[in-house]
């Protein structure tokens, strides 16, 4: 069981960076003020929202399992090291909701594609940290 949690977290994390980085993608290949720039923001671009948020309440209540097995694991006794990387992916979670719901409520393309890229880059962060979590 644990595996699969671990994996449905990885899976979900990547889900919302992959989201993200298909809309960053779709926004700077179009052109602004085109007829298929307005169709993706007005139709494309809430479900991929959609699809990158489900994504994040995935991860987050994963997150919280694969913590809760981590703490039996090793008896609530968590290294400065871990406690510290853990920190960090928290504040890269946060930071990256408030940086998806910001972009949610404006329609200006530009910034939302740049909300994503930020979104991206966060994930990205968050995912290779990840991967130094499952090593200790």
């Amino acid at each position: 069981m644990t595996t699969t949690i671990l994996w449905i977290h990885a899976t979900a994390g990547a889900l919302w960076i992959g989201a993200c980085a298909c809309f960053v993608i779709a926004g700077l290949a179009l052109t602004p003020g085109s007829e298929e720039h307005r169709n993706f923001v007005i139709r494309s671009a809430p479900k991929i929202d959609r699809l990158a948020m489900l994504a994040a309440a995935l991860l987050f209540l994963t997150g919280l399992v694969n913590l809760y097995e981590a703490a039996l694991s090793r008896q609530f006794s968590f290294s400065t090291a871990f406690t510290t990387v853990l920190a960090i992916k928290i504040i890269l979670f946060v930071a990256m909701l408030a940086t998806m719901r910001s972009s949610m409520k404006t329609g200006a393309m530009n910034r939302m594609v740049k909300a994503h890229a930020a979104i991206v880059a966060m994930g990205s962060i968050a995912l290779l940290l990840g991967l130094w979590l499952i090593g200790t």
